[in-house]
C-alpha cells in the first residue's frame, strides 16, 4: 500500500510496506547508513535477527529510499524501532510520516499501544509527537542508555498508567553461538 501525504521540492514523498525482498534490503540500506555510517553502531548491534520477523515500512522521495522503520509485533502492542531519515531529508517529517503508518498498521491489527525505546537525546523528539516515558526516573541508564516509550495507538484514547505493555521485557538479547543457541544456555 502507497501513501502519499508530504512532498519535497515538489516531489512526492510516498510511504510503503517492505513486501520484496528488493524493498526490504532498501530499508537496510537506509538503516546502515544512518546508523553504521552516521553513528557507528556495530553492524552486528544494528542487524540483530528481528529483520525476518518484523514489518519493515519505507519512505521514498520518487524512487529513492530515503527513511525506513522496523515494526515489530507483540501481544498488545506494536514496537517501531530503528527509526532512520537519510541525513539530506531531515526536517521534512519524514520520521512522523513513517511513525504514523506504524500507527494505522498497529490499528488495524488491534494494538492499542505503541512502544519505543529511544536514546536520551532523543527523548524531545518523541515527547513533541505524543509519546510519554514509561518511567521518567529513568532517563537512559543501563548498558544501551534508552528510555521506554509509549504511546496510544488511538489518540483519542488515554494510555493507562502502567509500568510497561504486556510482554515487554527490558533486557539485552542473548548472545548466540554459530548454532543459534544461547551461549551458557542448557543443549541437551
Amino acid at each position: 500500500m502507497n501513501t502519499t501525504t508530504n512532498s519535497i521540492g515538489g516531489q512526492a514523498v510516498t510511504i510503503k510496506l517492505a513486501m520484496k525482498m528488493e524493498d526490504s534490503l532498501q530499508a537496510f540500506a537506509v538503516r546502515a547508513a544512518c546508523f553504521i555510517g552516521e553513528q557507528d553502531i556495530p553492524y552486528s548491534e544494528e542487524f540483530d535477527g528481528h529483520d525476518f520477523g518484523a514489518t519493515h515500512i519505507i519512505a521514498y522521495l520518487g524512487d529513492e529510499p530515503v527513511g525506513a522503520v522496523r515494526l515489530r509485533w507483540f501481544k498488545s502492542f506494536a514496537m517501531p524501532e530503528r527509526l532512520a531519515v537519510m541525513q539530506r531529508f531531515r526536517g521534512n517529517d519524514i520520521g512522523q510520516l513513517l511513525i504514523e503508518r506504524c500507527r494505522q498498521l498497529a490499528e488495524s491489527r488491534g494494538a492499542n499501544t505503541l512502544y519505543t525505546q529511544a536514546l536520551p537525546q532523543d527523548v524531545k523528539y518523541w515527547e513533541r509527537h505524543g509519546w510519554r516515558r514509561l518511567d521518567a526516573d529513568d532517563a537512559g541508564k543501563g548498558p544501551k542508555r534508552v528510555v521506554a516509550m509509549v504511546r496510544a495507538v488511538d489518540p483519542s484514547k488515554t494510555l493507562p498508567e502502567a509500568d510497561a505493555p504486556d510482554q515487554v521485557v527490558l533486557r539485552t538479547e542473548p548472545q548466540l553461538d554459530p548454532s543459534g543457541l544461547p551461549l551458557g544456555g542448557d543443549r541437551t
